[in-house]
């Protein structure tokens, strides 16, 4: 999870970039940045050989839209059963995926019960 909030951070920090000749302080940047990151935690379940076994997987995401969306690692959520997101503060809501491309390992979410459609790659 750390790799990722390095990777998101790196991100922000060059998608915000400010023209030569004016530099940005860090401590604004990080507060404009740091109240799109979300956790991200999932369920799912296995078939081993005793049976069904319960698993669950932890990641980081991004907010990339004011309706909730999320765009996160599809290795922590693609087929899991139940998906929860923490933003900043601690409210936790129910999310769904809504597109999954694990060929990239990207998928984003949205608030479970939003409209929307729910489309997955078929690779």
């Amino acid at each position: 999870m750390r790799a990722w909030l390095s990777v998101i951070t790196l991100s922000a920090l060059l998608a915000g970039a400010s023209p030569a000749g004016h530099a940005q302080d860090l401590g604004e940047l990080f507060a404009k940045i740091n109240a799109s990151v979300v956790v991200i935690k999932a369920t799912g379940r296995e078939a081993t050989v005793r049976g069904l076994s319960q698993f669950g997987e932890t990641g980081s995401g991004v907010l990339v839209s004011p309706d909730g969306k999320v765009m996160t690692a599809a290795h922590v959520v693609h087929t899991m059963e139940t998906i929860s997101v923490q933003f900043l503060g601690g409210e936790t809501v129910s999310a769904r995926v809504v597109s999954s491309e694990p060929a990239a390992d990207l998928s984003v979410t949205t608030r479970a019960g939003a409209e929307g459609g729910h489309r997955r790659s078929s690779r």
